[in-house]
């Protein structure tokens, strides 16, 4: 599992994807509807109440290293990279477009961009506030749209809302939305629990095929990794773009695969 290793945090990475159920399902079950369309944009918005740093492992006061791309921007970008890397489409060039910094150099705001291939983005607003969190995804698709909230800190009651939408062209070349549908994914079993035993599938399933390879038993570790690695790689690209005026970074090719 080496590009688990080598990420920021590996263990904040496996306990959001490993036992993040509300948020799988919720992939998932987009990607099951046949006529959901096309997914060609996401819109990501993760606005983080100080009171609830701890909920994402931070601690205050801010230091540099908690900047709101690096912490909040890598959940909006993982979501976005699992998705889109299910549907073929791999992380092109990021770009930061708006940043603003507290008293310790930290990020406090940033709105940033990271295209993928196919045409497909992400386009994510994260920061720390004084007001409520807030925290919602949206995929965008060519005849419907899907959101959801809590997909970072779940919410108190253990539920999680996503809703999808019909789009119609309207007068003037608008978007209407048409039709709507609300469905409530419940909790699971404690967060640490399941991510311990999501981990050690993971490593099971690597020691039965004896390393990894390309078969079945290992596709979950291989999406996983690959994940992570490309993350790392956009994260590290919008830093870059914060340092030099905020100009569009290439992210340089690897094998996902």
């Amino acid at each position: 599992m080496r590009h688990f290793v080598q990420s920021r945090n590996p263990t904040k990475f496996l306990r959001y994807f490993c036992y993040s159920c509300p948020v799988l399902r919720f992939i998932r079950n987009v990607l099951g509807d046949e006529e959901f369309g096309w997914i060609h944009r996401i819109d990501a918005t993760l606005h983080l109440c100080y009171r609830d740093v701890e909920k994402v492992g931070v601690k205050l006061p801010l230091s540099s290293a908690d900047g709101s791309i690096r912490v909040l921007g890598r959940f909006c970008v993982l979501v976005s990279a699992l998705l889109y890397s299910k549907m073929g489409s791999f992380a092109q060039s990021a770009r930061a477009e708006k940043v603003q910094f507290g008293d310790n150099g930290e990020i406090t705001r940033a709105n940033f961009t990271v295209k993928f291939s196919d045409g497909r983005t992400l386009h994510a607003d994260v920061g720390y506030t004084h007001s409520n969190t807030r925290q919602s995804i949206k995929l965008d698709a060519s005849t419907r749209l899907a959101t959801m909230n809590d997909f970072v800190i779940d919410h108190p009651d253990g539920l999680a809302t996503y809703r999808v939408y019909e789009k119609a062209p309207s007068i003037g070349g608008h978007v209407e939305l048409t039709k709507g549908e609300a469905i409530d994914l419940a909790g699971g079993p404690p967060k640490n629990t399941m991510m311990w035993r999501k981990f050690v599938q993971l490593c099971h399933s690597l020691d039965q095929q004896g390393g990894w390879d390309q078969s079945d038993a290992t596709k979950e570790c291989r999406i996983l990794a690959n994940v992570a690695l490309q993350t790392k790689r956009i994260l590290i690209a919008l830093m870059k773009s914060v340092e030099n005026n905020l100009e569009e970074v290439v992210i340089d090719d690897i094998d996902y695969e």
